[in-house]
């Protein structure tokens, strides 16, 4: 694993940037709930809104956005914590093979005696190491700055848990592309690039095609719509949500180790 480890020796202190940026947005965001709580106001107005503005930040009408549960489904999961995790995964995703490669140091790492196949797994593994250790932290910080700030009450542990799950899947899908995309041209942009087209794309396929009632059931074929169709701090984490990403992503590294192996190093 000393390919791995060197790669998050390299990534520490971006990384621990990161984790400091996530918990301080993870307080000023829940800090921020008392001033919500109670205010009938806010409901009104979401219940206003445009129906597809509401499921871009998966509102539910059946949990109040005045509740914890509501709260932090609207403010955290739904857009803080996808957005964040998202972000991190392309980038740690794009450096592991396009990055390394575009920079020059991929050719006298393969002079060692290390095979190919074994720097294609290890780097992915530790770009994966790397998106969990964010996900742990923000959960952890959510937990604990929640229960300081009464903003637990209706959120059930399992629900918290399996959201942290489900965005770091989503996150992961993206990693995966991201990784393909540089294993397959050696290059850290058109990793970022198209990662990052297929994030907005499929986020604006599953807000636009909401207000076209004949294209909506085309929104079930977006990760976006198997994170946001409901609120998984109350209702639980639908199995698609964690399972479909995770599979895709496992063809995605695949397909990026292999199609790395039979290319000519740039």
């Amino acid at each position: 694993m000393t390919i791995a480890l060197r790669m998050i020796r390299d990534r520490h202190r971006s990384t621990g940037g990161w984790l400091v940026g996530v918990v301080a947005l993870v307080l000023f965001t829940i800090a921020l709930y008392p001033s919500v709580k109670g205010q009938v106001e806010v409901e009104e107005l979401m219940r206003n809104l445009p129906d597809a503005f509401r499921g871009m930040i998966g509102y539910d009408a059946a949990v109040p956005l005045t509740s914890p549960p509501g709260y932090l489904h609207a403010r955290m999961f739904s857009t803080l914590a996808p957005l964040l995790f998202v972000v991190f995964g392309i980038g740690a995703g794009a450096q592991a093979i396009g990055g390394l490669e575009e920079s020059g140091r991929l050719e006298p790492l393969l002079a060692n005696p290390v095979t190919r196949s074994r720097v294609a797994g290890e780097r992915c593994l530790a770009a994966v190491v790397l998106l969990v250790a964010l996900v742990v932290v923000f959960a952890g910080a959510t937990f604990g700055l929640a229960a300081a700030f009464d903003a637990l009450a209706g959120v059930r542990l399992s629900g918290l848990l399996g959201a942290c799950a489900a965005a770091w899947a989503l996150a992961l899908l993206h990693l995966a592309l991201a990784y393909a995309v540089g294993a397959a041209t050696g290059r850290r942009g058109p990793a970022v690039a198209a990662a990052a087209a297929v994030a907005v794309g499929g986020y604006l396929v599953y807000s636009l095609l909401a207000l076209v009632e004949a294209l909506a059931p085309l929104r079930y074929l977006t990760p976006w719509y198997w994170y946001l169709q409901r609120n998984m701090l109350v209702h639980g984490v639908p199995a698609g949500a964690v399972v479909a990403p995770v599979a895709l992503s496992v063809l995605l590294f695949v397909a990026g180790w292999a199609l790395f192996l039979r290319r000519d190093l740039r």
